[in-house]
């Protein structure tokens, strides 16, 4: 016959383990809040809260020979014991998950070849969790159904496919809304953040190969290329130089020389062996192609996979400043990099950020560092962009080092007879109504939320969801899981 307990922390349970008896509450205890009313009879109803979840399991371990039982009690305490709650699943539940660890003694009675006993798990957060279900929104209205018997809070995540100065996403009792609603007659739409440049790093072909530009501490040998995605070294040959950094780079023009702006690059940089050295670095340059900045991802350790960020404002030990120059919160936190890399303008303030970002789109393990130009002395207008993979003296160079969707972008002052786009053409926005964090583009995007939003949850049984204007959103998803009680 089968455990009553399937499984605990993603074990099955062993087959020396039998268990006799489960006791699983069908509600966890209640807790009710009022406040006395003077001249009132009774109280008044605040709330009500719902207490830990307390599972009481009766066990028997099963041993070869009485000799036995000690040890398989071992076996048992393998199985039990962790430093965070754990999921359970029942055998006559197994589609719901609780979470609980063990609480109190773990006496066992020993009886013969028997080890007889009663343990305690507590569930701190008392729901049980079902299956994760997602729907894609396909229409201005989606239905949604919970199974469950609480409220569950979505994942939304979506594409923008153009350019909106509001938008909104509802359920029949909560909303998100972002931007804010204007009179047409007294404000004018204005694109406070044009872009200049967008560029997947699908061709070369508007890239001019920098065999006459200056890299810092180093010498431009071979090619940049790209596979139809990213920038990398043409064929990984980034050449032979004794002592220098060697490799790669290419200038691209802007359209027009910029003040204030924004520049954004995916990149990957990622060693398969801690003895590999390597870099990427962006520069700016004004019209006479003099640096106005740089950041960069470089690995220069020995016997240590240890990625560094660097930001210089001004050229490189001609004058400018070091403003940043870090391998994160420890050391190694930057391996295995894919993220973005960000430096930027705004008036007499510089600053950078990095963050690696997770499938999902989420960044963390950020860096963010600002500098303000109190003399006025790199104030220079931006006209190209430069970039820069290289490797170092005769060491193995980093595996993985490639450039993608290098966007930059002009900041203008707002003025207030003007309306600014909360959404543009590409945006990702990702919503996690359980954590209350937003994203856009991997970044945490608060500032254009409406007062008064609050996160969606879903009530049990059927629910619509609405967006504003589905015309302008592609690939959208939402994502919950089932809660029981």
């Amino acid at each position: 016959m089968a455990s009553l307990i399937k499984s605990f922390a993603g074990v099955n349970t062993p087959d020396f383990l039998i268990i006799d008896k489960v006791h699983l509450p069908p509600l966890p205890p209640s807790e009710l809040t009022s406040i006395d009313i003077p001249m009132k009879s009774g109280s008044q109803f605040v709330n009500k809260k719902h207490g830990n979840r307390t599972i009481t399991i009766d066990l028997t371990i099963k041993a070869p020979d009485r000799d036995k039982v000690m040890s398989m009690g071992d076996q048992l305490a393998d199985f039990l014991h962790h430093d965070e709650p754990q999921p359970i699943i029942f055998r006559d539940l197994p589609g719901r998950k609780y979470y609980a660890i063990l609480d109190g003694d773990t006496d066992l009675e020993k009886i013969e070849h028997l080890g007889k006993g009663s343990i305690k798990l507590i569930c701190h957060d008392p729901h049980g969790y079902g299956e994760q279900r997602s729907y894609n929104i396909t229409s201005d209205t989606t239905m949604l159904v919970n199974y469950g018997n609480r409220q569950t809070a979505l994942q939304i995540s979506m594409t923008f496919t153009k350019n909106v100065t509001d938008f909104f996403i509802a359920t029949d009792k909560q909303s998100l809304y972002f931007g804010e609603p204007f009179d047409p007659t007294e404000k004018t739409v204005t694109d406070t953040k044009p872009v200049i440049l967008n560029d997947p790093g699908s061709s070369t072909t508007d890239w001019l190969q920098a065999t006459n530009f200056n890299v810092d501490g180093g010498r431009v040998l071979g090619t940049i290329g790209s596979n139809g995605y990213s920038f990398s070294q043409a064929g990984k040959d980034y050449g032979t130089l004794s002592g220098l950094w060697h490799g790669g780079s290419m200038v691209r023009s802007l359209t027009k020389q910029i003040q204030d702006f924004e520049l954004e690059c995916q990149v990957g940089f990622a060693s398969s062996n801690k003895n590999q050295k390597g870099r990427i670095e962006i520069y700016l340059l004004d019209i006479n192609n003099n640096q106005l900045g740089k950041i960069a991802i470089r690995d220069i350790w020995n016997n240590l996979d240890n990625p560094q960020f660097e930001f210089w404002v001004g050229k490189v030990n001609g004058g400018g400043v070091s403003v940043t120059n870090t391998y994160g919160a420890y050391k190694g936190v930057f391996s295995d990099f894919n993220g973005i890399i960000q430096m930027g303008r705004v008036g007499k303030k510089w600053h950078c950020y990095i963050a690696k970002v997770d499938p999902n789109g989420r960044a963390h393990t950020r860096h963010y560092k600002a500098f303000t130009d109190w003399q006025n002395k790199y104030m220079q207008k931006v006209a190209k962009i430069q970039l820069h993979i290289a490797a170092y003296d005769k060491e193995p160079a980093v595996d993985q080092m490639w450039i993608s969707n290098v966007y930059f972008r002009e900041i203008l002052s707002k003025q207030p007879n003007q309306v600014d786009y909360v959404f543009r053409t590409g945006d990702k926005l990702l919503i996690d109504c359980e954590t209350g964090e937003i994203y856009k583009n991997g970044k945490l995007f608060l500032e254009r939320l409406y007062p008064g939003s609050e996160f969606l949850l879903l009530d049990k049984a059927a629910n619509g969801l609405v967006v504003s204007d589905y015309s302008a959103i592609k690939d959208g998803k939402v994502t919950f899981t089932e809660r029981w009680l």
